[in-house]
């Protein structure tokens, strides 16, 4: 029997959460190598680049959790300057059967919105990470024609999933409820979607070879008191009392996503549910 050709995927943040359960979902699929150093380690990555042949480069590797004024340099050298030269060196070696490279983005790019995010917003970041992303999203969107395969923009709203860490707003918040009795600042809408739905249409964006930026999320939001009522009532199970000071919103217009072919997504609910430690 003819041995059937898989296509052939790197990926760099494989270690993190996104990355690793990328992996896992799809490595019976694709043939899909992760990149084993830190990506500002640059002289690694092109000594390793170079013995390398592959057809789609997913870029998940990102530091989004410390936004302190000693820690930007190493987020901007993590989050921009890093993907950029990954951009330009896959570029100049052109690899024979490369056609797609896909930037992972975040929605945090728009900054916040009375009304559902389409991918036309125009971009208005309001957190350093967000700033981060748009600058290479800028470069892309800017550069597009220097280059020699197609490149992509995943713009991803609030992941959910099991094994997330601190940092995440579902284990945070249980830890938050599980020691104090009122929770501040959260009467602000949200767009949770699950991490396997995310997986999923990222993995649609690579065989289509989308080069529009496109919103990766669930279209349905949910209050974050009402989420925080949600993971009480399984995780913690005791009294909570909420600050109802009107915070501001951001959730996503999926409407080109479900064009793309991506129809059913899990509930904020099942999403917010599916937490495991």
């Amino acid at each position: 029997m003819k041995k059937t050709y898989k296509k052939k995927i790197v990926i760099t943040g494989g270690s993190g959460l996104l990355g690793s359960y990328f992996y896992k979902k799809y490595k019976k699929v694709y043939s899909i190598t992760k990149y084993p150093h830190r990506i500002e380690k640059f002289k690694k990555f092109k000594k390793w680049l170079s013995r390398r042949k592959f057809n789609y480069f997913i870029h998940f590797a990102a530091i989004n959790r410390n936004e302190s004024k000693q820690f930007r340099k190493i987020l901007n050298l993590v989050n921009v300057k890093s993907p950029i030269r990954i951009l330009n060196t896959v570029n100049k070696k052109k690899i024979n059967d490369f056609s797609y490279f896909l930037f992972i983005s975040s929605s945090h790019v728009y900054g916040y919105s009375k009304a559902k995010i389409k991918e036309t917003k125009k971009r208005v970041p309001k957190n350093i990470y967000g700033k981060t992303k748009k600058k290479v999203e800028d470069y892309i969107i800017n550069n597009r024609k220097k280059f020699n395969f197609k490149i992509g923009i995943a713009r991803i709203f609030n992941i959910t999933g099991p094994k997330q860490k601190k940092g995440y707003f579902v284990p945070d918040m249980i830890s938050k409820m599980k020691n104090i009795k009122m929770i501040k600042n959260i009467n602000q809408f949200r767009d949770f979607i699950h991490i396997d739905d995310v997986s999923k249409s990222i993995e649609l964006l690579i065989k289509k070879e989308i080069e529009s930026p496109v919103n990766l999320s669930s279209g349905e939001k949910i209050n974050l008191i009402n989420a925080c009522k949600i993971l009480n009532k399984k995780f913690v199970k005791k009294e909570i009392s909420f600050d109802l000071k009107r915070g501001k919103d951001i959730f996503g217009d999926n409407t080109f996503l479900k064009r793309l072919g991506v129809k059913k997504f899990k509930s904020a609910s099942q999403s917010l549910l599916s937490y495991k430690k």
